[in-house]
C-alpha cells in the first residue's frame, strides 16, 4: 500500500495545497468521482489531470445526513476498509454498479484470484468444525520456509519490478488504462502470494513449542489478538485519511499526481503507518500462535516494505511532487 502522501509533511489545507499543484476546480476526475463517470472508469483516470478522491470522507456531508444513512455509510466504510485489509480486495466496488457494468469481467478476475488464495485457509479453519477434520495437511517447517521466504520477496521484487520496469513499458506502448488494469491485477496476485507466505506457517508443527509451556496461552493469544486489531486500525486509519486509490499506488502506476496531500488521522503522528504500525498484525499473530517463523517473517517483511519506501517510493514522491512544485 502506497505510503507516500505523508512524507511529504504537508501542513497546508487541502484547499492550499489543490493551489500548490495547480488544480483547476473542475477538474476531469473532480466531476467523475462527484457526477459518477460515464464508460470505461480507467480510461477516465488515465484522461483525467489528478487523482481524486483522496479523503475517504471527501464529498460525504454527514451533517445532512439522516441518522440511518450516517449508521449504513459508517457500516459500509468500515466493512469497505477491512475487506481491503484483510482480503486484499476493492469491496467498494461492489456499490458501484457503473463501475460493474463496465468491468466486471476485470473486478471478477480480483474477486477470483483472492477466493483461491483464500480457500485453502478457510478449509483450514472451518474444516474441523464442519468436517471434523482438516482437509490441509500439515506441512514441515523445511517446506514452509521457503514458501514464504518466495512469498515475501516475490511480493516487494514484483511491485518494485513494476513500477521501474513494467509500468513504463505498459504505459507507452499501451496506455495508462491497460496499464492500471494490468497493474490491479498484478498486485492482487502479489498481495495474495505474500499472504499465503505467512499462512504456511501456521500449518507447520510448532517450533520451541516446550519453551513456551510456562507462558499462559491466554496471554498469548489475548495479547496477539489485540495487535491484530491495533494493526488493522492503524491501517483504516491510513486509508481514511489518504483513501483506496492511494492504497493501489495510483499515481505512481499512472503518473498523475494526487490532487492534494491529507494529513489527518493517523498521519499526523506517524509518516508511514502502513509500513509501520500496520505491520503489527504480523506479530499480533506470531503471538497468537506462538510462532517464532511468523516473527521472523514479520520482521523482514517490515525491513523490505520499508526499504522498498526508501529506495522506490520517496524517489517518486520528490520526482513528482517536490521538485514539481518547487519549479
Amino acid at each position: 500500500m502506497s505510503d507516500h502522501i505523508s512524507q511529504l509533511d504537508s501542513t497546508e489545507t487541502p484547499g492550499d495545497t489543490e493551489l500548490l499543484l495547480g488544480e483547476e476546480e473542475d477538474s476531469k476526475t473532480d466531476k467523475m468521482e462527484r457526477v459518477g463517470y460515464q464508460g470505461s472508469y480507467y480510461n477516465q483516470v488515465a484522461n483525467s489531470k489528478y487523482i481524486r478522491p483522496i479523503c475517504i470522507m471527501e464529498d460525504v456531508h454527514l451533517p445532512s445526513m439522516s441518522k440511518i444513512s450516517k449508521f449504513k455509510w459508517y457500516f459500509q466504510t468500515i466493512i469497505q476498509m477491512i475487506s481491503l485489509i484483510i482480503f486484499s480486495v476493492r469491496s467498494d466496488r461492489l456499490f458501484q454498479p457503473q463501475y460493474l457494468r463496465h468491468h466486471w469481467k476485470h473486478y471478477f478476475c480480483m474477486l477470483f484470484i483472492t477466493g483461491l488464495s483464500w480457500a485453502p485457509q478457510l478449509l483450514d479453519t472451518f474444516g474441523p468444525k464442519f468436517l471434523g477434520y482438516s482437509p490441509i495437511p500439515r506441512i514441515p517447517l523445511s517446506s514452509a520456509i521457503p514458501i514464504c521466504i518466495f512469498g515475501l520477496f516475490y511480493y516487494i521484487l514484483g511491485i518494485t519490478a513494476f513500477f521501474e520496469c513494467i509500468a513504463p513499458a505498459l504505459r507507452r506502448n499501451y496506455g495508462i488504462e491497460t496499464t492500471l488494469k494490468v497493474w490491479e491485477l498484478f498486485i492482487s496476485v502479489a498481495w495474495q502470494t505474500q499472504t499465503i507466505g505467512f499462512w504456511v506457517l501456521t500449518i507447520t508443527p510448532p517450533l520451541f513449542s516446550e519453551d513456551f509451556k510456562g507462558i499462559d496461552e491466554k496471554w498469548t493469544t489475548g495479547l496477539g489478538l489485540l495487535m491484530v486489531v491495533a494493526g488493522v486500525g492503524f491501517k483504516m486509519s491510513a486509508i481514511y485519511g489518504t483513501g483506496y486509490n492511494t492504497y493501489y499506488w495510483y499515481d505512481m502506476i499512472t503518473e498523475i499526481p494526487n490532487a492534494y496531500f491529507s494529513e489527518v488521522g493517523i498521519y499526523k503522528y506517524c509518516g508511514s503507518p502502513t509500513y509501520t504500525l500496520g505491520r503489527f498484525t504480523g506479530f499480533g499473530a506470531a503471538l497468537h500462535y506462538r510462532s517464532v517463523p511468523i516473527a521472523l517473517a514479520s520482521i523482514v517483511d517490515l525491513v523490505l516494505i520499508n526499504l522498498f519506501n526508501r529506495w522506490v517510493e520517496q524517489p517518486f514522491v520528490q520526482k513528482m511532487y517536490l521538485e514539481k512544485s518547487i519549479a
